[in-house]
């Protein structure tokens, strides 16, 4: 994982990431839905709304979503 994100371009999916992999499991024919979400918690440096990130992991309630946020800068992930 550490490699592939190295050379990742620079810049922000998680909500369109969240997005989709809530909507494509939604639609699964399956016992139990999960999703999870790894973030390097800096949503403010992508302008990203706590509460919009909610809204996309709460998008379907067929689905439990899960975030982990692996990185952070300073106390960002707690914020």
């Amino acid at each position: 994982m550490h490699a592939h994100a190295q050379f990742c371009m620079a810049g922000d999916n998680t909500l369109r990431a969240t997005s989709a992999a809530v909507s494509a499991l939604a639609e699964e024919d399956c016992d139990e839905a999960i999703v999870v979400i790894l973030s390097d918690a800096n949503l403010e440096r992508y302008r990203i709304p706590p509460k919009r990130f909610a809204a996309a992991l709460t998008d379907n309630a067929k689905v439990n979503a899960y975030a982990i946020f692996i990185g952070s800068l300073g106390d960002q992930a707690e914020r």
